[in-house]
C-alpha cells in the first residue's frame, strides 16, 4: 500500500478559546495551502472544541471531558513546554500512517499566513532538514532574551550563547523526522530548570550542537519565511517588551543593535521583506500598532461589537 505524502502545520491551543485560534486558521486556508491543519492543547470549552473542528482542522486534544463538555486537563509544565510532548506525539503517530514531508510549528494567538509555507520550503530545504527564523539581535543585546539564557542554563553555556544571534521558538519548521527530534529534544531539555519558561533558549542551544548547526537553515529578513516582528522598530518605538521599554526613547541606540533589515507593512497590511515579498508567516503581529488595530476593526466588522 502507498503511503500518501502530506504535510502538516501544527500548534498548540491549550487554555485559548476560539477568537484566539481562528486568524491562524483561517489566514493558513488562504493560502491554498493543502495539508493537515491540526491542533492539540487542551482547557478548551465544548464550543470552542466544536467551532475548530467546523473549520476542517484536526484536534488532538489531551484531558477530560467534564460534565459541560469542556476539555480539561491537569497540566504539570508550562504549556510553552508541555505543547512540544504533544506535537512530537502527533507527529510519531501520523509518520506511522503517512509519509509526511514537512512540518510547520508555529504558536497560534500571535501568528499568521500570507502564502503557503510549504511552496517556499520545498525551494529552501532542499540541501537541509530544518530551518529556523532569527529575531534580528544577538542574545546580550536583548534584554528578555539575554537574561532568560543566564537563567536557563547558567553563566558558562551564557558566555558561549551570548553573541549568537536569537533564533525564535514561536516558529519552527522542518522534514518531518526532524522535526520529531526537534520537539522531542526541546522537551526533555526543558524539563527541571531553573526557571519554567526555557523553551526558546533550549531551542538556540540545541542550533548550537552538530548535526542541528549544519543541517539547519538559518533564514533572515532578507528571505520571505517568516517576520518576527516583536525586536522590529515598530514594536520597540511603540515600547512593547523589555526591549521597547528601553529603547523607545533612545531608537538610535537600538538600531546600532539590530542586525538584519527592517520588515516593510504597507497600507494594504501585508508585512514584506526588503524586495517587496511577503513573508510567508508573520508573528507577534500584535504587537505592531497597525497591525493590531487592523485586525480588531476587522472582528469588529465581523461581528458588529468586536471581540
Amino acid at each position: 500500500m502507498t503511503k500518501i505524502i502530506q504535510d502538516c502545520v501544527i500548534a498548540s491551543a491549550t487554555g485559548y478559546d476560539y477568537s484566539q485560534v481562528e486568524r491562524w486558521i483561517t489566514t493558513l486556508q488562504k493560502t491554498g495551502y493543502s495539508g493537515d491543519i491540526v491542533i492539540t492543547g487542551t482547557n478548551l470549552t465544548e464550543q470552542t472544541v466544536q467551532s475548530i473542528q467546523d473549520t476542517g482542522a484536526s484536534l488532538h486534544l489531551f484531558g477530560k471531558k467534564n460534565e459541560s463538555g469542556d476539555i480539561v486537563g491537569d497540566t504539570k509544565n508550562p504549556p510553552h513546554v508541555e505543547r512540544f510532548f504533544y506535537i512530537a506525539n502527533v507527529i510519531e503517530h501520523r509518520l506511522k500512517k503517512n509519509n509526511y514531508r514537512f512540518v510547520i510549528s508555529t504558536d497560534i494567538r500571535d501568528v499568521i499566513f500570507q502564502s503557503d509555507p510549504t511552496v517556499w520550503l520545498e525551494s529552501k530545504l532542499r540541501n537541509y532538514s530544518l530551518v529556523a527564523s532569527s529575531e534580528g539581535m544577538k542574545y546580550e543585546n536583548e534584554p528578555w532574551g539575554n537574561q532568560n539564557l543566564y537563567q536557563s542554563f547558567g553563566p558558562y553555556f551564557h558566555n558561549t550563547m551570548k553573541l549568537n544571534m536569537i533564533q525564535n521558538v514561536g516558529v519552527l519548521a522542518g522534514r518531518a523526522r526532524e522535526m520529531h527530534s526537534l520537539m522531542t529534544l526541546i522537551y526533555q531539555l526543558s524539563l527541571g530548570r531553573p526557571i519554567p519558561i526555557v523553551d526558546q533558549a533550549v531551542y538556540n542551544f540545541l542550533l548550537t550542537v552538530y548535526l542541528f548547526n549544519i543541517e539547519t537553515y538559518f533564514a533572515t529578513n532578507e528571505d520571505n519565511w517568516a517576520i518576527q516582528l516583536g525586536t522590529t522598530e515598530m514594536a520597540v518605538a511603540s515600547g512593547h517588551g523589555d526591549l521597547g521599554q528601553k529603547y523607545k526613547e533612545d531608537m538610535q541606540s537600538y538600531h546600532m543593535l539590530y542586525e538584519d533589515v527592517q520588515p516593510r507593512i504597507g497600507d494594504d497590511n501585508i508585512v514584506r521583506n526588503s524586495s517587496n515579498v511577503p513573508y510567508c508567516i508573520v508573528h507577534q503581529w500584535d504587537r505592531i500598532p497597525q497591525l493590531k488595530n487592523a485586525f480588531e476593526m476587522e472582528n469588529t466588522d465581523a461581528t458588529g461589537n468586536g471581540s
